[in-house]
Parts: structure tokens; sequence; C-alpha cells
């Protein structure tokens, strides 16, 4: 038996410019001898004649006969070292071998991982081989120049059994089950890293520890499974084999018991809906969605519904919960419910904003009503059937557009809604401006409460730059209202375009704001600080030319309140909330971030923002493939999103899997079907969401 050869001990490209150049061989030889044919031709010999006596007879060319390939035989195989050994007799007319294994105790089938080797033996030292006590089936297949492959039988081997460590020395971490749907997903990280760590494997076993049967690998440090109701009875369980000292270690770890008889692990909590909102709920009267996908993130899979609802040609528009229905508010002040059964009433009434007065007036054709428009919408419990609703939008006087807070009381009785249409005008900022040019594209307007008796808003520069740092102007800053009496105080100056506007648990206030060409700001406002604008930015103004007027060093945003975090190039950042981890545990108390078009393709996704405190350590980018307008979370959980044009999306976990999130190895599920195929466990558009 010769040397036995590693995996890894001749690079593949090595292997692939020696087969290569074998076969460039054997063509140039064949070609030579069509060139000589090709030759004679040419000079009008015929190649039937009877040669002449001074001539040297052409022999005659002798047909090639391929013999039948045969398989390997005498395939043996072992485990050891962190290593698959394999062997085989050769096989005459083999110009090469190919060699294949995967696992074999797989909940699903494993795929065969194929290497190419001249001769036998051979051995395959990946990290996944020889792991402690798993099954292995390994084949062979003798390979001619002619493409031809002939594979053996599969032949199996148990890898031994390593030395056992326990579980805290690799830090095997799980958080408590939750159920997704009609599923449980776990998670579990490794908290200590060590060189030459195998992947580590989940298993689903019986509750004696038995029967073991694999999940995919995958290897990360952190990681998810969904477990289907069928696995009542079993148990979770993870191994992790390691190098440490010279010595192979593996430790395995119960990550978790399912089926209780009680119920197979804990669910998400019940929503606590507020007193009179009982009434309604998912499975309430006949609406249907537009639309149902699958969004495939990192640590969660989330199902997406939709629900359109008609549209004014404008931009703008905003989305608050009321009770378990999504009030949505449009850019021209319409007001809309869209229930969680996909279906949309239409209330009477609007948002008092004298558009017929705008749209009637003699100049109206050079006015730009496309940015005339509601901003926010809030709403504020008063008793268990009386809702207060704040509205942030322009109006016009006859002359200039202003910037107002309104509000009115909404009525909420055994799940029907009814708006008072006694508005009251709570505040308006100065200065009041023209209706011509661009004047409300920076209008901002996103509002907070502060206490029972104030409204914060974030105002926009309206496209007046230089409101931002003048202490006479409400634009361009964060502004304190008191709700009876209106009166206003300026709490921090220098913002832009602020898009959202949120609160986390330690009270600080998150505000997102379009930069310019480059330079869409994540902030924590402050009272008392200035953020900069126009003086500074990441970005520069949309000429792609620097402004002496708005700034004298482009990108460095020097001098004034830096952003926490900032997207260059631009994602056309909108609205901004705090995850609530009840609903989408492994999100934590994570920023969730919207986008409307971007510049170079970057926006039309959901950034989701992993922070520590007010630092922020990463962004992960959610494809959703549309302009996200506004964005809340709804008392069940559920995260509502007001698309441009008027469909409101809401997102949930899910419990299906499809071939591209399984491929992409992104979580796993057992025993389900592709998303929308017909099968088992495939979400029904119009079913409860």
């Amino acid at each position: 038996m010769g040397k036995l050869r590693e995996a890894n001990s001749l690079p593949e490209t090595d292997l692939r410019q020696a087969r290569r150049a074998r076969r460039l061989f054997h063509w140039a030889a064949a070609a030579l001898g069509l060139a000589a044919i090709a030759v004679a031709a040419c000079s009008g010999a015929d190649p039937s004649s009877t040669p002449s006596a001074s001539a040297t007879p052409t022999p005659t060319p002798t047909p090639r006969i391929i013999a039948s390939l045969a398989a390997p035989s005498r395939v043996t195989a072992s485990a050891a070292d962190r290593r698959l050994a394999v062997s085989w007799s050769p096989v005459d007319g083999a110009t090469g071998y190919k060699v294949a294994a995967r696992l074999k105790n797989g909940v699903e089938p494993f795929d065969w991982s194929e290497y190419e080797a001249d001769s036998p033996p051979y051995a395959i030292a990946e990290r996944w081989a020889a792991m402690s006590g798993l099954e292995y089936e390994i084949r062979t297949a003798s390979v001619n120049n002619d493409g031809q492959s002939v594979w053996s039988p599969p032949v199996a081997v148990t890898a031994p059994e390593l030395r056992s460590a326990s579980p805290d020395a690799v830090g095997i971490v799980s958080s408590p089950p939750y159920r997704a749907g009609d599923l449980m997903q776990v998670h579990l990280t490794i908290q200590r890293t060590f060189t030459n760590r195998s992947l580590w494997v989940w298993s689903v076993c019986d509750s004696d520890g038995q029967g073991c049967k694999l999940l995919p690998l995958i290897e990360k440090r952190s990681y998810d499974a969904l477990v289907p109701s069928a696995a009542r009875g079993k148990r979770m369980q993870v191994q992790v084999d390691y190098d440490k000292d010279g010595l192979s270690y593996t430790a395995t770890a119960v990550v978790g018991v399912v089926g209780l008889e009680d119920g197979w692990g804990p669910t998400l909590p019940s929503p606590a809906l507020p007193p009179g909102c009982d009434g309604e709920t998912l499975a309430s009267g006949g609406g249907a969605f537009a639309s149902v996908d699958a969004l495939a993130t990192v640590l969660h899979r989330i199902e997406s519904r939709s629900v359109a609802v008609d549209w004014d040609d404008a931009s703008g528009g905003a989305v608050e919960p009321l009770c378990n229905s999504a009030l949505v508010v449009t850019p021209w002040g319409r007001i809309a419910l869209a229930r969680p059964n996909g279906a949309v009433d239409y209330l009477d009434g609007r948002v008092p904003m004298n558009l017929d007065g705008l749209t009637s007036h003699q100049d109206s054709e050079t006015f730009h009503t496309d940015v005339f428009r509601v901003t926010d919408v809030l709403l504020r419990r008063h008793s268990e059937d009386l809702w207060e609703m704040f509205v942030t939008h322009h109006y016009f006087t006859g002359e200039c557009n202003r910037f107002r807070l309104s509000s009115t009381t909404i009525l909420w009785q055994a799940g029907t809604a009814s708006v008072s249409p006694n508005w009251r005008t709570i505040f308006d900022a100065d200065p009041c401006m023209p209706p011509q040019g661009v004047w409300g594209m920076h209008a901002g307007g996103k509002m907070l409460t502060d206490g029972p008796d104030h409204l914060l808003i974030v105002v926009g520069d309206h496209n007046y730059e230089w409101t931002s740092q003048n202490p006479e102007s409400h634009m361009g800053k964060l502004v304190r209202v008191a709700i009876d009496s209106g009166e206003a105080e300026f709490l921090a100056f220098g913002l832009r375009n602020p898009q959202g506007f949120a609160r986390d648990a330690e009270g600080n206030l998150w505000e997102t704001e379009h930069g310019p060409l480059g330079g869409d700001e994540l902030n924590i406002l402050e009272p008392g600080s200035n953020y900069g604008w126009p003086s500074a930015s990441y970005g520069i103004d949309y000429t792609r030319r620097v402004s002496l007027r708005v700034w004298e060093t482009a990108g460095k945003h020097e001098g004034f309140v830096k952003p926490r975090f900032a997207w260059v190039p631009s994602i056309g950042i909108s609205a901004v909330i705090v995850n609530d981890e009840r609903w989408f545990p492994l999100w934590g108390d994570d920023l969730l971030v919207s986008s409307l078009a971007g510049t170079q393709g970057s926006g039309k996704a959901l950034f989701r923002v992993r922070r520590d405190g007010a630092d922020v350590r990463y962004v992960e980018r959610i494809e959703v493939g549309y302009r996200m307008r506004d964005m809340t979370q709804m008392p069940d959980g559920r995260i509502a999103v007001l698309a441009d044009g008027g469909n409101v999306h809401f997102l949930r976990l899910s419990a299906h899997c499809d071939e591209e999130s399984r491929r992409q190895q992104l979580i796993y599920v057992i025993g389900c079907g592709p998303l929308g195929d017909g099968a088992a466990g495939a979400p029904d558009p119009n079913a409860d969401p």
C-alpha cells in the first residue's frame, strides 16, 4: 500500500492543471493525424488507389476500441485522527478517480462532497470528517479520458469516539426555546474559540438520548434551529469537536427540552391589548391579503403579508397601531384602518389641510402639491373607548403653507372606529412657506410623547437650509410642544430632514435623518445639542460639488455632535423603531431602520442595527424591494410597514422555510416544505396571520 495522501497535500489547482495537460496531449496527437490526412487530400492523391512501387505504403488506421470501464473494487474506509481514509483496487483503463463522502445519519440526506484522486489511497481531511461517533458513507469512481465515470457502491464507516469534555469547556449556551407559529425555535451560541474547531452538529434525539438524527451542519458560533410539533417527546442536543494541546475532544449538551405534556415549549407572550380591544382578533371577518412573501434574515425568518390601501398622488403618510389594526393616514389626510385579517375600512372625515384651496388656487399649476403632506400620526388613550389622535401635516392658508400640529378624537366601540370632525390646531411652526418651489421636501414631523402634557416633534428644514441654525425659526429643530397651550421650546438644533424618531428603554431619543448626497444619519438627540446642518455632513450636495455656503470641508462632520452611525451612499433613510424582543427574541432591543430608494441601489431595505446601549455594533441589511415610508410595532408583535403607494406590510415570525433559505443555511426547519409550493406547512394567503 502506497503512502497515504491527504486531501490537502497537493493543491487542487495543480491536480487540475496536470489532468488538463494530459488531455491536451492526446487532443494534439489526434489533431496531427487529422492534419496529415488533410494534406494528402489536398495533394490530389486518391486514398483508394494502388500505390506505385516507389511510393511508401500508407498504413491502414486501426479503430480505437474503448473498453468497458469498471467501478473500483475492494473499497475500504477508515476514520481516525480526524480523517477519512479510503483505499481501493486500481481499475484498468482508468486515468483518474473520484472519492465522495457524506454523513449518513441525517434527518435529511446530506449532499455528497466529491474529491479527485490520481490513484489509491486517499484521505479526506476536512474539519467535518471523522467527527466523534458519527457515521459516514464513502464511495469511489473510476474515470477515463472520455469523461466516463463509474461509481462503486457506498461503504459505511463510523468515526471513533473522542475524549469527552464538559459543555462548559466550549461555552455552549442556549436561549430558552420559544414558539414561532407551530414550531419551536432554539438559539445557541459557542462562547469560546479553539484552533481546528470542527463544525458543530445539531441533533434531534429520543427522550432517552438515543436514536439521534443530525440536522445540516453549519460553521457558525451562533445558530437557530426550528423543530416541529412532531418532535414531541424528543430533545435537542449539540455536539462540538475541537482540538486543544494536541488532543481531540468532543462536548455534547442538551439545549432544549421539547414536548412537555402541557405544551412543547414556551409560547410567545399573548398580546396585552388595551381594554376594549379584546373583540378584535386576527380571525375577525372577511378580508383578504394582497400577497404573502418571505424575508430571510440572519437570525429570524420573516413572513410578510400586505394590505392594499387607496393612495394619493403624493409622498408622505403615516401608520400607527389602533388596537390590533393599523391606523393609516394618507399623504392628503384620508384615514383608514388596515385590519388584522387583511380588510380595509375607510373612515369618515379627513385631516384639515385645505387641500381644495391649494389645488383650486389660481397659481396652483406652480405649486408642488406632491410634497404637501401628512408627516406623522400619534394616538394617546383617554379612556377605554376614546383615543386622542395627533397629526403633523401641512396647511394651506390661502397664501402660504404652514407646518401644523392638529388633534381630534377617535371613538372605538366593538371594533368599529369613528373620527370626530372637531379638529383643534395646537401648534403652527414659523415661518409660513410659499407654496412654489420644493419647500416641503424636508418636512420631518415625527412625534413622541413627553409625559402627559407635552409632545416632542422633529421638524425638518423644509429645504430652507438657513433655518436649521436660526433661533427665530422652528425649522430644523427638535421642538417640545405643550398640548394644551401650544407653547413651543427648542431642544436641539442643526437637523436637516428627520424621518424617524424613537425612544429606547434607557430614554435615548433615536432620530434618523436624510443627509444630502451621502451621509444619512442615525443620531441620539440630547437637549442643547447642535447636529451641524448645514455646516457639517458626511455627504455633499446633489450637484456633486462642494458648496461653500453649506460647509467648508466635505465629509468630516467637524465641530458639531456627530451621528452614532451614517450610511454612505445614502439609503434614503426613513422610520426607526426599537424592537420588542418578546416578539422577535433574537433581535433583542435592536433598532429597525427603514429606507426609501437611496442612491446606487442602496435603499428599499430594512436595516437591523445591533446596538450596545448607545453604541452601534453592526448593521444587517434585509432586502424588501419597496420604498418604506413609515413603520410601527403592533400590540400583537407584528411590525406594520407603510410603503409608498399605499401597501401596508405586516411582518411577523415565520414558521415556514423555502429552498433558498435552506441552501443559504439561514434557518433550518425539519419537516417543512418550500414556501408556497402547496406542501404541508405552506401558508394560505388568506389564513389568519
